[in-house]
């Protein structure tokens, strides 16, 4: 009977140690998080090129390059990412209005990531940031991109 108990015991632990495992992955924090509460990890982004485009509502050439990057992510999702980023800041319902007036189709992001990528921000835009499938910055594409030029700088 001892020995059932204590075999018992050892299940128990090994049960725990398992669950607590578990709730460490589960509470790890995302590296960037976007406007609809998805959570990213910088894992998930390798193998693929990540592409972040900086914007604002009151920049015209922004505005005009959206649909381009729009075109880019849909004809390329399996083998990139592409984020945008409100170079305002902005959050929220004012965000999502913004987002929509503007038809994206893409994840906007609002963990700022050139705090992952040590990147600076000119202060003209619209400003495109690639990062290669290792995760490595790239490219910095300054102005509006069309999808033409975006697929040369990919080699895509």
């Amino acid at each position: 009977y001892l020995k059932l108990i204590e075999f018992e015991i050892m299940k128990l632990k090994k049960i725990s140690v398992y669950i607590f495992i578990f709730l460490l992955v589960g509470c790890a924090k995302p590296d960037l998080m976007t406007s609809d509460n998805k959570k990213i990890f910088l894992d998930d982004l390798k193998g693929k090129w990540v592409v972040i485009n900086y914007w604002a509502d009151w920049c015209p050439p922004c505005i005009k390059e959206i649909p381009e990057l729009n075109k880019l992510n849909a004809k390329y999702s399996n083998e990139l990412n592409v984020f945008l980023f409100n170079f305002d800041r902005l959050e929220g319902e004012e965000l999502k209005t913004q987002l929509k007036k503007i038809n994206a189709e893409v994840p906007s992001l609002i963990t700022d990531p050139q705090n992952i990528y040590s990147y600076t921000v000119p202060e003209s835009l619209p400003v495109t940031f690639v990062i290669n499938k290792k995760g490595e910055l790239s490219s910095i594409l300054q102005g509006p991109q069309t999808l033409e030029q975006m697929e040369k700088v990919l080699n895509l």
